[in-house]
């Protein structure tokens, strides 16, 4: 169950959610999204590189029904596996947060959740269509 996926990311932290967990739902991602999944924790590897930091992820990948039971969007980019909600550990919030919207790195959202502590990030399947907006909630 804890096979990687990308040099740094696990096949378990796609799929981890506390609620989920509280709930007994399972959160499996379908045989369609797994090379999605793969995708996005090879992008995410490319962010824990620039930052230097591991990064400890709360939620990746969102079923359905996980994701109604989270209050997310109901055209969040979880449930396809290309966004990823973490808290870089060993370095403030805000620097991280600052840090990715700064450098160039692509992506299509980045979000700082500072009462909530922690960052979401999501990606496009074509890099070039990626928006590269970033914002606070």
């Amino acid at each position: 169950m804890n096979r990687k996926i990308s040099n740094y990311f696990t096949k378990k932290e796609s799929i981890v959610s506390s609620t989920g967990d509280r709930l007994g739902i399972k959160n499996i991602v379908p045989e369609n999204l797994k090379k999605t999944v793969a995708y996005t924790a090879a992008r995410m590897d490319t962010i824990r590189l620039f930052l230097e930091v591991p990064c400890i992820v709360n939620s990746f990948y969102r079923s359905q029904e996980l994701n109604n039971a989270v209050g997310g969007s109901k055209t969040s980019d979880h449930m396809q596996g290309k966004a990823v909600d973490f808290v870089p550990t060993g370095m403030n919030l805000r620097e991280a947060y600052n840090k990715i919207k700064n450098s160039g790195l692509s992506y299509d959202q980045l979000i700082i959740y500072p009462n909530q502590r922690f960052i979401h990030i999501s990606f496009k399947d074509d890099i070039t269509t990626e928006r590269k907006m970033a914002f606070e909630k």
